[in-house]
């Protein structure tokens, strides 16, 4: 008589691209934690290097049932692999993991802990079993570039538990990290929540603002269990996000948030949301040289609307200060960014990138670490 598939606490969720010399190394973050209770999905994305090679060496030496390997020939592209992933999940949670990436050992178990209510390592959870039941979890992170010793923890905002509607407005004005590698998911959250595959740049962002809707509950705790990569080598000077692709993103973070309070303070929210992808967006642009980039500039500038700006002036004084040097100078404003840039990052051309997302989601400056 064949047994059903064991239903494991946590689905940690994987895609693969183009991480070869690092993916092995990510996959024993999660194997090293110390809630042992999951399943691992590696998701190969097509991957052009020898990442699938490298999988499959380390697993015929170290077996472990806990991993699924899904090695697809075809590179689709970030969103479609993790959607995969969440088809194939059999966790009662979902979490995510990026292939060049790292968990702290205490990663699942601390976020465990703090969706019972208790307490983690660093961070306090304020609340007991009497608040409403917790359906996400998020963690501050750590940033390390690649051959460097130190690093940066990152966490924008405080320890404690909010209802989900509250954390939507706080992502959607930036105070809240809007990726999933830094959260622990109920797994109901996506049960009609998938990451759209016509969005490359940002589409994790969407993902959270829809379960952030759907959470009853979410806990915020600082402890830092994520080590984030940042090659500043591979940082792409030389891609900037269409434009109808932004529209998109905006429409779709409108068409969200419909389920919330039609109120002065969402639409402010959203404000600041739009502000931001637009300018993000037209920043790609200025790290580039040519007559079409000008062109895609005053695109984007005439995107950003003198409405917006005023909201986002309200909620985000920086962030509305930026658009509004933008709109108004922007030749100025490309010249002081782009200094920055090379400050920042030590970027002094344009390069071509090999972050994990594949081609279907190239890296940028600001992609990530905003």
């Amino acid at each position: 008589m064949a047994h059903a598939p064991r239903t494991p606490r946590t689905s940690v969720i994987m895609p693969v691209y183009n991480t070869g010399e690092r993916v092995v190394d990510s996959i024993r973050s999660v194997l090293a934690q110390t809630d042992g209770d999951f399943e691992l999905l590696v998701l190969i994305d097509g991957s052009p290097d020898d990442a699938s090679d490298r999988v499959a060496r380390f697993l015929s030496r170290s077996p472990d049932a806990r991993v699924r390997v899904f090695d697809n020939a075809v590179n689709r592209g970030v969103s479609a692999v993790r959607n995969q992933g969440l088809e194939a999940a059999r966790g009662r949670w979902i979490a995510f993991i990026d292939s060049d990436d790292a968990y702290r050992p205490e990663f699942l178990a601390s976020m465990h802990r703090a969706a019972a209510g208790g307490k983690s390592d660093a961070g306090s959870v304020s609340g007991s079993g009497a608040a409403p039941e917790t359906d996400m979890v998020l963690c501050a992170h750590r940033i390390k570039a690649i051959g460097e010793e130190t690093h940066r923890t990152r966490v924008r905002v405080a320890p404690g538990r909010m209802t989900g509607r509250e954390a939507a407005l706080r992502l959607l004005t930036d105070t809240l990290t809007p990726y999933v590698w830094d959260k622990l998911f109920r797994a109901t959250l996506f049960d009609d929540v998938r990451f759209a595959t016509d969005i490359r740049r940002a589409e994790d962002a969407l993902v959270v603002l829809e379960t952030l809707i759907r959470a009853r509950s979410v806990v915020v705790i600082t402890d830092p269990l994520y080590d984030y990569t940042v090659d500043t080598g591979g940082l792409t000077w030389g891609h900037v996000t269409p434009i109808e692709e932004s529209d998109r993103l905006v429409s779709a973070m409108a068409r969200a948030s419909r389920e919330m309070p039609q109120d002065a303070r969402l639409r402010r929210a959203l404000a600041s949301s739009t502000t931001l992808t637009y300018l993000n967006n037209a920043q790609q642009a200025m790290t580039i040289d040519g007559s079409r980039v000008t062109h895609d500039l005053e695109k984007y500038r005439g995107r950003i609307a003198w409405g917006d700006i005023v909201r986002t002036l309200r909620i985000r004084p920086a962030l509305g200060a930026a658009a509004l040097a933008f709109k108004a100078r922007p030749g100025l404003y490309r010249g002081v960014y782009r200094r920055y840039v090379r400050r920042a990052y030590g970027i002094s051309g344009p390069s071509e990138s090999s972050k994990a997302s594949g081609p279907s989601q190239p890296a940028s400056p600001l992609r990530r670490d905003r």
